[in-house]
């Protein structure tokens, strides 16, 4: 069936979106996150190469076939796996280069044997074709197997992916079972407008599922880092309180203990003022990874203040939470910290509060646990006090 379409024209068309496609993206990749850059860059990469194949073929009969035939392909297979390239940097997968050069290589071997030394246009476009299916489909594989890629966001990037590559399969099939569907590159027929329509169609898709993938992400970061403390990486003091509340409702939905941690460093000030805010924040971050190092997994780390710290401890009890504390500390009192090329022995003050039936808010555990800290404090530092009221009662 003859298609009153002209393959050329349509081949500049796809070139000029998806060159205009790239453009974008590469406006758009400077306010995004850093992070996301080096996968936006192979992405960007990727859109300027697959024009630059399509602008070369529609050369075709003009210049040297080494041009047309075998520079476009390697264009084109380059393309498709920058694509590769930039969805296994953003889901932080291995890129496997070799696997990657590899079938670009193929697609470079088998676009000059069967386009320059035995010409054969029907074994080239079947080579090709099952070469670039590959390439997609691996592309797709990423989308679809990383846990990240959730909900209909990841069907607009994979969903292209799956969809070119079964129409590449598509052609590569039609040849085989009919070797004289097409005779020449710009011939007609539904299977090479198949082909080139969605090659055409592919970027601006593709990279539209990209960046609703680059803004959940960053969007995900944002709400992240508006819980996160800054410094030391742990939960800010709005955060811990919001999950407190939750831990809360949780322990008294299912009659279960909870307990809660408040860390002081002591005397942190003559760190301050004998070594400087910079050593001060060093010791910060240093007492938050010893700290964690007696956590468990279920354990949330989090920062009140200052050099004041929390640790809400679902489903423990205040016997547990007391034998906790006390190897916070001791790891503490045996081990000094590095603090600007000087050994600084560092001491804690821990509070222990364990939820009580009479606690409505998490405030009023915080206050139980911060009155305790205090009490250690008083009675000369370096130790581990717990509130005098009971644990928790069914």
């Amino acid at each position: 069936m003859e298609w009153a379409f002209d393959i050329r024209s349509g081949l500049l068309v796809g070139a000029v979106l998806t060159l205009l496609v790239g453009v974008l993206l590469a406006v758009v990749a400077r306010a995004m996150p850093a992070a996301l850059r080096p996968a936006l860059a192979w992405w960007v990469a990727a859109t300027l190469l697959q024009p630059a194949g399509f602008v070369l073929i529609t050369l075709r009969d003009q210049v040297s076939p080494w041009v047309t035939i075998v520079l476009a392909n390697t264009a084109i297979a380059l393309a498709f796996a920058a694509y590769s390239v930039a969805l296994r940097r953003f889901f932080h997968l291995p890129v496997r280069p070799g696997l990657l050069a590899l079938m670009v290589a193929l697609a470079v071997a088998t676009s000059a044997w069967w386009g320059l030394v035995q010409p054969d246009l029907t074994y080239r476009l079947i080579a090709i074709s099952l070469v670039l299916a590959w390439m997609l489909g691996y592309s797709a594989w990423t989308v679809y197997r990383s846990p990240e890629a959730t909900g209909p966001v990841r069907h607009v990037a994979g969903g292209a992916f799956v969809f070119s590559a079964a129409v590449m399969a598509y052609r590569a099939g039609v040849l085989v079972v009919d070797p004289g569907q097409v005779l020449t590159v710009f011939q007609l027929t539904h299977v090479q407008v198949m082909t080139y329509a969605v090659g055409s169609i592919l970027p601006v898709v593709a990279t539209l599922g990209f960046l609703l993938l680059c803004t959940e992400r960053s969007q995900r970061e944002l709400e992240r880092a508006a819980r996160m403390d800054f410094l030391t990486g742990v939960y800010n003091r709005r955060a811990i309180e919001d999950l407190g509340t939750r831990a809360i409702a949780a322990a008294r939905r299912h009659g279960m203990p909870l307990s809660l941690l408040v860390v002081d460093l002591d005397h942190f000030k003559r760190i301050n003022d004998e070594l400087g805010h910079a050593a001060g924040d060093l010791a910060l971050v240093q007492a938050v990874a010893r700290i964690r190092e007696s956590l468990r997994a279920g354990d949330l780390p989090g920062r009140l203040g200052g050099e004041e710290f929390i640790v809400l401890m679902p489903n423990t009890d205040g016997a547990s939470a007391a034998a906790a504390a006390e190897r916070i500390r001791e790891s503490f009192s045996g081990q000094p910290l590095e603090l600007d090329g000087q050994q600084r022995k560092v001491t804690l003050s821990i509070g222990v509060a364990v939820l009580a039936p009479a606690d409505r808010h998490f405030s009023q555990l915080l206050q139980r646990a911060d009155r305790a800290m205090y009490a250690a404090k008083h009675a000369g530092r370096d130790l581990v006090m717990s509130d005098p009221m009971s644990g928790w009662e069914a």
